[in-house]
């Protein structure tokens, strides 16, 4: 008859053996930590070899010495000395070896199978969310239609108009995320980039002139400077133009409304042959304790959820912004002040320029905040 522990020890493994065969996650980790001890014995059993080895061989040695030295063959400490080294060394080499391999070998079978079930969870979550966001697209724009169209009706009173608006503006901020969504599967792949010679003098002009009129609705000057000259770098048109947008779009945003706020962004290249994009604007800024998150996904600053400001973002932009610079090798510096405003700064290398490194760090300000992202 079993008993009520018996029962639990059968209870605890059904359950073990259920989160296994179910979870990712749990069975990545039983496979690591099965190759540890693995190779944990395999390294105790190596060198448990290599000792023995080495005392077969330097009794063996001895034993010759003494064998020639019974025989009256000429034979030193210095020469016994010598051998019993040698064998010492060699033994020490193989050990090294054998070790090495293993190491090798250990860090082939963790990538190529004990991390399997945690990639295949990824990927399935991946092609789930595309999936989700291509499906929910169609029945947003036919919604969105269709309450575009009600608010044509004159018939239609104040108060149902000013819930239409409403729900266009939530449309808008849903369609987003899902655009967001299809980026992180469709865009920002390294293999699905193509990269072309692009003139970001060009694509700057283009992106503020898109914005011109969100800035002046909300009473913000926003202002271009950039000189009559190419600045071409090698790069995906669609991708860069995605994270001038955004960070204009953020700037605006995050620059309150009908106080005389500005946004500027510029143009340049540096002594060092790099092209520099500074957008600057004169928002409520990014607390220290924000900055160094504010490229993860759906964050958002607590000041601009305390303030209802940025409202209409969906907090993925800036996490698409930092993979397709990096996927530029580029840079991204942000130095902010908070109740003064916020100055992004992207560095791409021209092309035909051999220069890699990260631009150095602004001298820092009393009450300036800065990160940099390395992200090349």
């Amino acid at each position: 008859m079993p008993t009520p522990s018996s029962k639990r020890f059968e209870v605890l493994g059904t359950d073990l053996t259920d989160r296994y065969r179910n979870n990712p996650y749990v069975k990545s980790t039983v496979h690591i930590i099965a190759l540890q001890i693995t190779l944990t014995i395999l390294t105790v059993a190596v060198f448990g070899w290599g000792l023995q080895y080495s005392q077969t061989q330097i009794v063996s040695s001895i034993s010759e010495h003494i064998a020639q030295a019974m025989q009256g063959g000429t034979t030193s400490s210095i020469s016994l000395g010598e051998s019993i080294t040698d064998v010492q060394s060699q033994t020490i080499g193989y050990v090294f070896a054998v070790l090495i391999l293993l190491t090798i070998l250990f860090g082939f079978l963790a990538a190529r199978f004990a991390l399997r079930p945690a990639r295949d969870s990824l990927r399935f979550q991946k092609r789930f969310i595309g999936n989700v966001a291509h499906e929910i697209r169609t029945p947003l724009a036919v919604i969105k239609t269709s309450t575009e169209v009600a608010l044509m009706n004159p018939g239609v009173s104040r108060d149902m108009r000013e819930t239409l608006t409403q729900t266009i503006k939530e449309l808008d901020r849903i369609s987003e995320t899902i655009n967001n969504l299809l980026s992180f599967d469709n865009l920002i792949r390294p293999g699905r980039i193509k990269s072309q010679p692009v003139d970001l003098g060009i694509l700057v002009r283009e992106a503020a002139a898109k914005h011109q009129a969100l800035a002046h609705s909300r009473g913000i000057t926003l202002s271009v400077r950039i000189l009559d000259t190419e600045y071409c770098i090698l790069g995906n048109e669609v991708a860069l133009d995605q994270v001038l947008t955004n960070l204009i779009k953020n700037a605006i945003n995050y620059t309150p409304e009908h106080k005389n706020g500005s946004v500027s962004v510029s143009l340049e290249e540096d002594y060092q042959g790099r092209i520099i994009v500074l957008i600057e604007d004169t928002g409520i800024g990014i607390a220290q304790k924000d900055l160094y998150h504010i490229f993860e996904p759906f964050f958002r600053a607590e000041t601009s959820r305390n303030r209802g400001i940025g409202g209409g973002t969906s907090g993925l932009g800036l996490a698409i912004v930092n993979e397709i610079v990096r996927l530029h090798r580029g840079s991204i510096t942000v130095r902010s002040v908070v109740g003064r405003g916020t100055t992004i700064e992207l560095c791409f290398p021209r092309i035909g320029s051999e220069s890699q490194k990260k631009p150095g760090n602004s001298d820092s300000n009393d009450g300036v905040e800065e990160v940099e992202m390395n992200l090349g």
